[in-house]
């Protein structure tokens, strides 16, 4: 397999080429069409390819597409998958589903974010229940998302908040996520998105006699280039902890183990889709987690994600100003270069390779 031919260059080319390659393989193709349109007018739809016996007791779930950029790195991964006869024969028992394009929207449109600007990985939360508040993102948001685009003195108000708190606490406070701020980075929201409802729909139509699932979800810009961050959310004591860390070893870590934490993964957030599993599919065992593929230094990547989110509260979409933006922040989530591709593609087939394994648990 050529792991350069995997990674298409629109959504619309991606979706297509994920359609047809899963028909191809006999995969079953259902989608659920988002109300928004594309740039250019296409359809947008979360797609849910599935094979594999009904009554199977196992199943494999991929997801791409959770932050919008990131789809083209998780679309590559499943049509990776299909293309592969090997991965394919190594899940030949179990149940597969692979859903393309979680938010369809941040895909079509370059956002890491919903139409309604929310980040899916602050969306999975019971909103009967009381929600985590982040005083200090209410601290630094008008630094954050300034009026101007950098403002010198937005600039100083978080250059001083580091040098009082430290980098740590810093991203702490941006990524952990708020809900107070609609306009604001990694916003939550205080209720469902469509894609939350359509995903949480699709997964238990999909797997309604299966017992043990596992689930990927696709990410980039988290690490070093090309290098896989593998993250899940079980605490020491829960006997997955155990199961994770004996089949993946240093690669993976957990949201629940705070000695752990650092630049890389300052703060627990709340929210993520595979954090919310065992509520999402609560008949089940399930082993959820992410991939970061990492692509270039935290500065450049959320640098590249405030300026985005600055350009749809207080910019130009259409502007030249406003397509340099959305240029540099595709650059930092996809970069298209031939050995990163490479790298991507063949730790896919690590982690697909050993999730195997954690299903043979």
């Amino acid at each position: 397999m050529e792991p350069i031919a995997l990674f298409s260059a629109s959504y619309m080319e991606a979706r297509k080429r994920f359609i047809e390659a899963a028909e191809a393989t006999g995969f079953s193709i259902y989608s659920e069409v988002h109300p928004v349109a594309g740039p250019a007018g296409e359809e947008l739809a979360m797609d849910f390819a599935v094979y594999g016996p009904e009554d199977a007791e196992k199943a494999l779930v991929m997801i791409s597409g959770t932050h919008g950029p990131e789809g083209y790195t998780g679309s590559a991964c499943q049509l990776g998958f299909l293309e592969s006869t090997h991965l394919r024969e190594m899940f030949s028992s179990h149940r597969v589903v692979l859903v393309h394009a979680h938010n369809p929207y941040g895909f079509a449109w370059m956002r890491r974010t919903t139409e309604g600007n929310v980040d899916l990985n602050r969306n999975y939360v019971d909103f009967d229940k009381p929600l985590r508040s982040n005083p200090e993102y209410d601290r630094l948001h008008h630094a954050f998302v300034p009026t101007q685009l950098d403002d010198p003195s937005a600039e100083k108000v978080l250059t001083d908040y580091q040098a009082e708190h430290g980098p740590i606490a810093y991203m702490a406070a941006m990524l952990g996520g708020q809900r107070t701020h609609a306009d604001g980075l990694f916003y939550g929201d205080t209720q469902s998105t469509w894609s939350q409802d359509t995903m949480i729909a699709g997964l238990r139509r999909s797997l309604a006699n299966q017992k043990t699932v596992v689930l990927i979800d696709v990410h980039t810009g988290l690490g070093p280039y090309g290098v896989p961050y593998l993250v899940h959310g079980y605490a020491k004591e829960d006997p997955r902890y155990s199961v994770m860390e004996s089949v993946f070893g240093e690669t993976m870590r957990s949201t629940a183990v705070k000695e752990e934490f650092d630049e890389d993964l300052p703060v627990d957030p709340e929210g993520p889709i595979v954090l919310a599993m065992d509520w999402v599919l609560p008949d089940k065992l399930t082993y959820a987690y992410v991939i970061e593929y990492g692509t270039y230094p935290p500065a450049e990547v959320l640098g590249a994600h405030r300026k985005d989110n600055w350009l749809h509260a207080h910019g130009d979409l259409y502007s030249e100003q406003g397509k340099a933006i959305k240029a540099e922040l595709r650059r930092v989530m996809y970069p298209e270069f031939d050995d990163w591709k490479t790298m991507i593609w063949n730790e896919a087939v690590d982690a697909l390779e050993k999730s195997a394994k954690v299903l043979s648990y």
